[in-house]
């Protein structure tokens, strides 16, 4: 392998690592709950403030 590949192969694994790490899972998750309002949410959140 030369050393202009190792190069490339080792700025792609970083670029890669970035991206899938970078993803804001907790936005996600919220904007799944606002658009989709599953029932099994409105049931947890009564349990957590009835308890």
């Amino acid at each position: 392998m030369r050393p202009t590949d190792r190069w490339i192969l080792a700025i792609l694994l970083v670029v890669i690592d970035l991206v899938i790490f970078a993803i804001p899972l907790t936005g996600l998750f919220a904007a799944y709950l606002l658009l989709v309002r599953p029932p099994w949410f409105r049931t947890w959140v009564e349990d957590l403030y009835r308890n």
